[in-house]
């Protein structure tokens, strides 16, 4: 069985692995400062400008800010399959309410388990001399379900992906073994119709070339030679190839696109890249981490966290877009402007149907396909 302190280790020293969880951390990173708090009133959602779960949000505690706890939650979720965040609650006038919230690193987080009734007693962290037991009700737990029912921890992507992580440590491993040992990079033939140096003669040239150096030695063959350079091995080839078809699966394991990681977008494709990161992963990993964040506080049934979408650039329609598809629905000139975000036009005129002259509609004076002509 992998234990946790291994998944710690495989993150700090897989480079594929640390990159692509990396990527991923610092889009939901960007993906917290955008979340809006918004309450229910009856009938629609409002939004709420100042809350003490914003500044919570906005300030965890005295090291970090909105943007870095988001890309650690991020990364210890990702690494370990679950996030605990240690955040308890006040008493007196402030009942309930949160004013620190703080990472507990994956590999010290240890489960009290208890019976039928309270399955789990709190968590323990770890390292310490004498730790402490923290009740659920100060700390809250992000996960991905798991299917041993004897474990309240997550499942880990890494765990997932094992077999392809051994296959890239074995690659890189094989590759160093190869660049210190020199390997096979070339081949030596006889040369064909070429006369060496007389057998007789040849200890005569070597000492003649080389003095009494005995390092780095001139040697003065019996046949000439033919020297081909190989470049990589078939061995060799085989190991970057597995090495890729590695990083590919670790990149599916994660939902991410692969060119992201090799950097092989097209200019004019980048941008769907990134706003594929920002679809299948930051936003739905800050979602998550909204609603167990409200939940823990009590919050979730009057309010909500939400990404708010619309100021994200890259998850933008192009202008230029926009307005080519108005003009081909033939939208009048106030939907354009709408549109762009400019205040309508008073005349008539305007809201009127921008149809070009050469359009010709169906009606009167139209004959139909089917009608004879007189």
């Amino acid at each position: 069985a992998i234990k946790r302190a291994d998944l710690k280790n495989t993150y700090e020293t897989n480079a594929p692995a640390w990159g692509i969880v990396n990527k991923i951390a610092k889009a939901v990173g960007e993906m917290f400062t955008f979340l809006e708090l918004q309450k229910w009133n009856g009938k629609e959602w409002e939004d709420v400008e100042e809350h003490w779960l914003l500044d919570l949000l906005r300030h965890p505690n005295d090291r970090y800010n909105c943007k870095r706890f988001g890309e650690g939650w991020t990364i210890t979720r990702l690494v370990y399959g679950d996030a605990t965040v240690y955040s308890p609650k006040l008493i007196g006038k402030e009942l309930g309410q949160g004013k620190e919230m703080y990472l507990i690193p994956g590999h010290r987080v240890g489960i009290e388990k208890g019976g039928y009734r309270a399955p789990m007693k709190g968590i323990k962290v770890t390292g310490g001399k004498q730790p402490e037991l923290i009740e659920p009700k100060d700390f809250f737990m992000s996960f991905n379900y798991n299917l041993d029912d004897a474990s309240f921890y997550g499942t880990s992507p890494l765990v997932v992906a094992a077999i392809y992580l051994s296959i890239i440590d074995k690659g890189m491993a094989r590759q160093d073994v190869s660049l210190q040992n020199g390997g096979p990079s070339a081949i030596i033939t006889p040369k064909a119709d070429n006369l060496g140096v007389m057998p007789a003669s040849a200890d005569q040239v070597t000492e003649e070339l080389n003095g009494k150096d005995v390092k780095g030695q001139i040697k003065a063959l019996r046949t000439a030679i033919e020297l081909h350079q190989l470049g990589v091995s078939p061995v060799d080839l085989g190991i970057l190839a597995s090495h890729k078809e590695a990083i590919t699966a670790l990149c599916f394991v994660y939902d991410i696109p692969v060119d992201l990681y090799y950097g092989q977008s097209k200019y004019e494709n980048a941008k769907e890249a990134k706003k594929a990161l920002y679809e299948t992963n930051a936003i739905p990993l800050a979602n998550e981490f909204a609603a167990d964040f409200l939940s823990h506080f009590g919050m979730d049934i009057d309010y909500r966290l939400v990404v708010n979408t619309d100021k994200i650039s890259v998850l933008q329609d192009d202008p230029s877009d926009v307005l080519d598809n108005l003009t081909k629905m033939h939208a009048t000139l106030n939907e354009k402007r709408e549109a762009y975000g400019y205040e309508p036009r008073p005349e008539p005129w305007a809201d009127l149907p921008m149809v070009p002259m050469a359009t010709v509609f169906g009606g009167e004076g139209v004959n139909d396909i089917d009608e004879a002509e007189e």
